[in-house]
């Protein structure tokens, strides 16, 4: 599964406004969003793996790192989750999502995260 088939699985699948692969350096490696959003998805994924350096700093004084960021706004909501040391996934969701179903996807992607790779452009 390429990253771009997983970000457009989840997407679908949860009713997401958008589902990214990003880099460490807040780059989009793939991203998927509903139809009609206005979603910056540089933007997001920038700002997105800014908070999760921030709390990798912290985990430092836990000597843990973090399984997953939640940031809940007004109208949204932002699951922040490391794929592996260099990439993370990023979701936009209405603030009415069910929190808990998206965090049981992101515990779920585990295999299919671990298999994916990134989309080859012809």
């Amino acid at each position: 599964m390429t990253f771009s088939e997983l970000v457009q699985k989840l997407q679908k699948d949860y009713g997401l406004e958008a589902a990214l692969v990003v880099t460490t350096d807040g780059l989009v490696v793939d991203a998927a969003t509903a139809s009609g959003t206005e979603i910056d998805a540089e933007a997001i994924a920038a700002n997105a793996v800014s908070g999760l350096l921030m709390l990798e700093a912290l985990g430092q004084e836990f000597a843990s790192t973090p399984r997953q960021a939640i940031i809940e706004f007004d109208r949204h909501l932002v699951l922040v989750a490391p794929l592996d040391q260099d990439t993370a996934l990023v979701l936009v969701a209405a603030g009415s999502a069910n929190l808990g179903r998206l965090r049981l996807a992101v515990r779920r992607l585990g295999t299919l995260t671990s298999e994916a790779t990134p989309s080859v452009s012809a």
